[in-house]
Order: C-alpha cells, then structure tokens, then sequence
C-alpha cells in the first residue's frame, strides 16, 4: 500500500504565518509586553535587539499580529491595536465594574447631591456605554439611563474616555460623521481635538449641553496603567451650574476617579 500524505493547508490571505509552538507563543508574549505607557510604540528593529531575537523572527511575529489587528502599524512603527484595547476592555468588564466602582459612586453621589455616572467605552458603536448610574438627591435632576449609549465626541463622560485612548482610537473616532446633539456639541474636529488636550493637561473633562439642551456635566477618567477603563461623572441641570461649582464639583469628581483606580488596584497615568 502506498503511504498517503496529507497537504498542508496554506494560511489564510492577508494573515502572516509563524510557527506554532510554546516557545514561538512566549516570544509573541514577550513582543506584547514591550507595548508600555513609557514607549507605546516600536519598530521591528529596535524589538529585534531589545529582545535579542531574529530581524526575520521578529518581522513575522509582529506582521502576524498586525493581521489579527493586536498591533498596528504607523509610518515604519508599531503600536497595539484595536484587539489588544478591546482584549484589555473584556478583561476588565470581567472583574465586574459595576460592584467594584458601586462605593465609588455612592461616595460622589453624597458629596455632590447630582446624578452620578460610570461610562465606559463603547467601541462597537464609537460611543460611551453608561453601566452604573445614581440620580440626584434634588427634585431637579437629570434621568439618565443605564444601557445609554451616547456618541464618543459628546459630553463631558464620553471625552473623558476619549481623551485618553490610543491615537489610532482616537483619529479613527474623528473621521466618524459627529452629530450634533445639542446647542453645545463640539463637531469641529480641530476644536474637539483642543478641547481633549485640554482634557488631558488637567485631568477631566465638562460639558455644557453637548448632549441635552438645558444639561452640563463633569467626568474624570479611571486609569489602569495609564489606559481610561471608564470614567466617573455626574450630571446636573443647567439651572445649577456656575464657576464655582464647576470648580468644586470637578476636584470631587477626579478624587472619585482616583479612589476607583485604588479599587481596581492598579496604576493612573
């Protein structure tokens, strides 16, 4: 009887191939791991040596991850994709925000006496998905529904989260149609640009009816290793908003934020 030999299937088109294997996956782990806050982004030589591995070794590694969109690539450097972002939002939706970030909320509610918030990214719908919401103490407040999802360039909530995502997120948002909502939604990409440096200088975002006429908000990004896994805010109805209250109500907002980095035990920016 002749021996029969199987063909091996070709990998996919637009996908690199590398070898399977434990130590081809420890070597993929190890390229990931370099991806940091301090240097987000690399280029295939400076991974070889940093790693000590094979230019050609390297180069497959990092095209096959680029083809499952875990890195990608901008001019001659690479940073993670939109799979390693969504992979980290999945890991911490696992760990239940809601309960863990549930006294966080409380806590601001009782200081503020305003609907309080907790967003987080949206990638799906290019929006901020509300999971968590405490209404104000007042007769006058702000209804705002759990499973809400509002645009990414509206309300203080949803730039709060922007502000700090990667650029390719970032840039990839923008050139999304942004619609406008209410008397002050920001749709000049150059202004709304600004306003998310702003945003990042002192550490949280406002709004002034963005999203609803007749609204105003604060929000404050919760940071794990420098990356927003939702931000915490409130909402109140213009008739209650000033400068002061801006001012005070934004020092208590990015407190909240702090003691919800503190309840995920991990690192801000």
């Amino acid at each position: 009887m002749e021996p029969t030999t199987t063909a091996k299937k070709p990998p996919p088109r637009g996908r690199a191939s590398v070898p399977a294997g434990p130590k081809v996956l420890e070597k993929t782990l190890r390229v990931l791991d370099l991806f940091t806050v301090e240097h987000p982004s690399w280029s295939v030589s400076e991974v070889a040596r940093e790693l000590e591995m094979p230019t050609a070794t390297t180069h497959r590694i990092i095209r096959a991850l680029e083809g499952r969109s875990y890195l990608t690539r901008i001019d001659s450097r690479y940073r993670l994709g939109f799979a390693a972002v969504d992979l980290g939002r999945r890991a911490m939706a696992s760990v239940d925000l809601r309960s863990r970030l549930a006294p966080v909320l409380r806590n601001l509610s009782r200081a503020t006496g305003e609907t309080v918030l907790l967003n987080v990214y949206d990638e799906t719908n290019h929006g901020s998905l509300c999971i968590d919401r405490i209404e104000a103490t007042h007769d006058l407040r702000l209804t705002i529904q759990i499973g809400r999802v509002t645009p990414i360039h509206a309300g203080a909530s949803a730039k709060a989260l922007l502000a700090f995502l990667d650029e390719p997120i970032i840039a990839d948002a923008l050139a999304q149609p942004m619609e406008k909502l209410a008397p002050g939604t920001i749709t000049d990409t150059v202004e709304l640009r600004k306003d998310l440096a702003r945003i990042r200088r002192r550490g949280w975002a406002s709004s002034y009816e963005e999203n609803n006429a007749g609204a105003w908000g604060l929000a404050a990004p919760v940071l794990v290793d420098g990356r927003p896994v939702a931000s915490v805010g409130l909402a109140a109805p213009a008739a209650r908003y000033s400068k002061s209250a801006v001012r005070d109500l934004a020092r208590l907002t990015v407190a909240a934020a702090r003691d919800g980095e503190a309840q995920l035990g991990g690192s801000g920016s």
